[in-house]
């Protein structure tokens, strides 16, 4: 028997104050999106923020060798005096070991506490867990400045620390996307959430420019303590609206109730006996894993080192760096909303597979880069054409919050943080070898050549990533995810039997 929901708008007009009803679920999303960009912003402060913090002139040019060992001398902005001059705050002697490896020490404590996170997060709720674990890591961003004072060694392992704090935070968000998010609306959901990530960044990058040549609260310190206090203040709103589920929500209309639970899946939390040796003998998990780890190797090298390219390489001073290193996050942002209209069109319209969907826009997420960062290595010194190729990169990436991203969800949602957990801990290892790998390529000089193996390395990963996921990767509900295996006529028939029709204009 089909059942119909009444759209909101009908039902409230005999209601005044039911008018201006505001649908919890969207303050589940609004305060996870800010939750994300805080997390973001925290991450990615220091990457623009440790060009202040380092003496350049000292560190790149010992000898005074500007002209043997700058490229790129046609765009030479004086970027030298600004550098020597212009920040405030205290400056280190770090070399470029040192700087990658402060960089990469974060994903040292990342990686660890992404599956405990996960399982702590189904077991127990996700609201405390991530938000508790974004509220550590803002406390220790408030001491980075001082712990900074007492050395490079010190730095590093108040950043593995941050890390550990912040890998529980991604896996549990995955579960309170999966208990609020209809499936209708599952790809917007969880893309306007995650979207936090690059929207932080685009704040993230400029502000720091900006707050590191300042004299407010010292200079670059003050990017640390502006960041963490605006989390600490997110924090508390976390804590007085967030509920774990739908059901336990004093203040959800019946009618928000009814549409988020049957429109979607059965959740059924008694863990199977052999979920673990399923996991990891399921093609469509390892090809979900690598999709994630392709991704995120693209996008860290992005990430952490795209403000030293452009510093290093192209010449831009930390002010036009900021805003040059965020645009390219901005376009990424747009491309991912777009992308998840378009997918969450194309699921209800069933014009195509919900598989078929997430390996369409992993493929456009994952191949468009790679081309683009082809494309970046023959660009030379070419600036405009050089950011044209990275914006159109990740605009390209952010298909990928509709393919990979939700594909957990939608392959298991009563365990879809375990399962981000583990293809986050495995993709994550990125987070140490990208870095690494900059470091590498870049020991004997920023050139042009190294900065080119940098992006060649970039593209294969993503190209070789992209590839397994478009061939074997799936989307669909899985059967080894839930307490009772049922075979797919049995799931077909009680899918048919309970078929409800929802119909709302939420």
């Amino acid at each position: 028997m089909l059942k119909t929901i009444p759209s909101f708008p009908e039902k409230f007009k005999s209601q005044k104050w039911e008018r201006y009803y505001f649908p919890r679920r969207y303050v589940l999303v609004l305060l996870g999106f800010l939750g994300m960009f805080s997390i973001y912003a925290m991450r990615v402060n220091i990457s623009m923020t440790i060009v202040a913090m380092v003496n350049q002139t000292a560190v790149a040019f010992p000898n005074n060798s500007h002209s043997e060992t700058k490229e790129c001398l046609n765009l030479d902005y004086d970027n030298e005096l600004v550098q020597s001059n212009g920040f405030k705050g205290e400056q280190y002697n770090w070399d470029t070991t040192t700087q990658t490896t402060i960089l990469g020490s974060y994903y040292y404590g990342y990686v660890l506490t992404q599956l405990p996170g996960g399982i702590i997060a189904e077991k127990f709720g996700a609201k405390w867990v991530f938000g508790c674990g974004i509220l550590t890591t803002a406390i220790i961003s408030l001491l980075i400045p001082l712990t900074a004072s007492f050395g490079s060694l010190a730095l590093t392992c108040i950043r593995v620390i941050q890390g550990l704090a912040d890998g529980i935070t991604i896996p549990a968000i995955n579960v309170a996307i999966s208990r609020w998010s209809p499936k209708s609306e599952r790809s917007r959901v969880s893309t306007v959430i995650f979207s936090g990530a690059q929207i932080g960044t685009v704040i993230a990058l400029p502000i720091s420019g900006l707050l590191s040549v300042t004299d407010v609260l010292g200079g670059w310190p003050s990017v640390f303590y502006v960041f963490g206090s605006m989390t600490c203040i997110w924090f508390v709103f976390w804590a007085f609206l967030i509920y774990e589920k739908p059901s336990v929500h004093p203040g959800i209309s019946r009618e928000e109730l009814l549409f988020i639970e049957l429109n979607n899946d059965e959740q059924d939390k008694k863990r199977p006996a052999n979920l673990w040796k399923n996991i990891f003998t399921s093609i469509p998990m390892w090809a979900l894993i690598l999709g994630h780890f392709g991704h995120n190797y693209g996008f860290i090298v992005l990430l952490l080192e795209l403000p030293t390219y452009l510093s290093t390489v192209l010449n831009f001073d930390l002010k036009s760096n900021g805003f040059l290193s965020a645009l390219p996050f901005v376009v990424q942002a747009a491309g991912a909303w777009i992308a998840s209209f378009i997918a969450d069109y194309l699921r209800h319209s069933n014009k195509m597979s919900i598989t078929a969907i997430r390996k369409m826009m992993n493929s456009i997420g994952e191949f468009g880069p790679a081309i683009c960062l082809i494309g970046v290595t023959f660009a030379g010194c070419q600036p405009s054409l050089t950011i044209s190729l990275l914006c159109l990169a990740l605009a390209l990436n952010g298909c990928v919050y509709s393919g990979y991203n939700i594909t957990h969800v939608d392959m298991c949602p009563e365990f879809a943080g375990t399962l981000y957990a583990i293809t986050n801990t495995i993709a994550n290892i990125t987070g140490i070898l990208g870095p690494m790998s900059v470091g590498v390529f870049t020991a004997s000089g920023a050139t042009l050549a190294n900065w080119s193996n940098v992006f060649y390395t970039a593209a294969a990963v993503y190209l070789f990533c992209g590839t397994i996921f478009a061939v074997f990767g799936s989307a669909e509900l899985q059967t080894w995810g839930s307490a009772e295996n049922k075979s797919e006529k049995e799931a077909s028939s009680e899918k048919n039997s309970d078929e409800v029709e929802i119909k709302t204009s939420l």
